[in-house]
């Protein structure tokens, strides 16, 4: 498990911003198992993550009641959104089983990014590592297929579907050059 330290250094203290875990594990039916152990995230992340929701419909750590039919309603808070499009993308924590979800605000669409709020923290982390690593194409595919492997271990669910988010985030990051 990554500590505090290690979190801020990769993420740089500078870029993060407090998030209300202790209220969270509270209030929210997720397990405490499935949150970080530190209580901020990063504000902004390359093209992957950003907590920069000013101006978006969804204010950051605002609550979302969606309604699934007969299956009743999902309550999600937001945590961030993905940098090019956070009026759309929204990443959100299912507030009952602690999981991170992708909401497309615009047609309702749910994906799964994370099976835990921790997993996705430390995705975060990892990919901050693999990006202050970067010294350009040579080598980048490498060191791609070593995050992939890193993260697979952290939480496989997350890279099951081909067509998942960080999939494609990392399928990216391979092809750069």
């Amino acid at each position: 498990m990554t500590d505090s330290d290690a979190f801020l250094k990769a993420w740089e203290p500078d870029n993060t911003i407090p998030y209300p875990r202790r209220h969270w594990m509270e209030e929210f039916a997720a397990p405490a198992a499935t949150y970080p152990a530190v209580d901020f995230l990063p504000l902004d992340m390359s093209a992957v993550f950003t907590a920069y929701l000013e101006g978006a419909q969804f204010d950051l750590y605002s609550l979302i009641n969606l309604e699934m039919g007969p299956d009743g309603t999902l309550a999600l808070a937001v945590i961030g959104a993905v940098p090019e499009e956070r009026d759309d993308m929204l990443f959100c924590l299912d507030t009952d089983n602690g999981q991170v979800l992708l909401l497309g605000v615009g047609d309702g669409t749910l994906e799964l990014v994370n099976s835990t709020f921790k997993a996705f923290a430390e995705f975060l982390y990892h990919f901050a590592l693999f990006i202050d690593a970067d010294t350009g194409g040579l080598g980048r595919a490498k060191r791609a297929k070593a995050l992939r492997a890193t993260m697979n271990a952290i939480d496989p669910a997350a890279l099951e579907d081909r067509e998942s988010w960080w999939n494609v985030a990392l399928i990216q990051l391979g092809s750069k050059r």
